[in-house]
């Protein structure tokens, strides 16, 4: 499974594109109400945190393998610098 591309590293045509992106967004409308539920009932931020970064990251190793999702992941210091994961950042 090694050889497999993440989702939406442009493997995928327009139409399916589309509803890759549509699921994204509500799972992350889901993830978020969970999140400030957890964050509400007491939850440590940083092990939330944590604790969803293990799951997000052995659930793409099932479905695509270790070295897909190594590759994968060495290109987030550079999305992170870049701010594709900074919530108030503004584009001029």
């Amino acid at each position: 499974m090694a050889d497999q591309t993440i989702v939406n590293q442009g493997s995928a045509p327009e139409k399916d594109m589309r509803e890759i992106d549509k699921q994204k967004q509500q799972a992350l409308c889901i993830l978020g109400d969970l999140w400030d539920q957890a964050s509400d009932d007491g939850m440590n931020i940083d092990c939330l945190a944590h604790a969803a970064l293990f799951q997000a990251l052995s659930s793409l190793v099932l479905a695509y393998g270790e070295e897909t999702v190594a590759e994968f992941c060495s290109d987030l210091p550079d999305r992170i610098l870049c701010g594709d994961y900074t919530l108030d950042r503004r584009i001029q």
